[in-house]
């Protein structure tokens, strides 16, 4: 625990810089131009996005630490109902910010879900791809007996064989994602909802990262 806040401090610094960076910058440039006419330029864009995304990167971290906090507790709450399989389909265009998810067709069914939770499972897995992957993400979904299967891959280096059984354990990190910023815990956090669902959440790597979703159905 001591070290996850020594990890948080540090990842939390550095888009609280850049956010305090990039604001003085703008303040700068609407002071100079104050009473005139202000043209938005490419540059200026970038600044705002760059904003955007760095309090995202906050809102990303303290979430994975009170979600991880609550189970430790014992409160973190499941409220699983019945929706339709398209909602899948919903809650990846909420999460692909970068446009490059591609999703197959979602087979027509009723899962029994959490529509919250199951958001931040698909929300930590698409994230953490896009982190440390900064690759397409391909999303392929079948009917299975009593699940409906949704596999989401990467083409990116992958974990190790002697990891893989690891990067779902709490606070655990790859060892060759040290330089990027995170947690540890966003796919503790899926796991464990995805076990308090009825479901299964499992990983491999092959050509990239897949962790594979079993969404109960109705």
């Amino acid at each position: 625990e001591r070290e996850l806040i020594a990890s948080l401090s540090h990842d939390l610094k550095t888009p609280v810089t850049g956010i305090k960076l990039t604001s003085e910058l703008m303040a700068a440039v609407f002071s100079q131009n104050e009473g005139q006419e202000i043209i938005v330029t490419e540059d200026m864009t970038e600044k705002m996005n760059n904003i955007f995304k760095r309090a995202d990167e906050i809102g990303g971290l303290v979430n994975d630490l009170f979600s991880s906090t609550l189970e430790d507790l014992g409160e973190f709450k499941v409220e699983c109902s019945d929706e339709n399989s398209a909602v899948i389909g919903e809650i990846v265009s909420e999460y692909d910010d970068r446009g490059l998810v591609r999703i197959s067709e979602i087979p027509q069914a009723i899962v029994h879900i959490d529509r919250l939770r199951l958001s931040q499972v698909i929300g930590n897995i698409i994230s953490n791809s896009y982190k440390y992957a900064e690759t397409p993400i391909d999303i392929s979904i079948r009917l299975d007996e009593n699940f409906l299967e949704v596999a989401i891959s990467d083409s990116g280096p992958g974990v190790s064989e002697d990891e893989i059984e690891l990067i779902t354990n709490k606070f655990y990190r790859g060892k060759q994602h040290g330089d990027k910023e995170g947690s540890g815990l966003g796919l503790y956090i899926a796991r464990i909802l995805m076990d308090k669902m009825g479901g299964e959440l499992s990983v491999r790597s092959e050509n990239g990262l897949c962790v594979t979703l079993l969404i109960p159905l109705s």
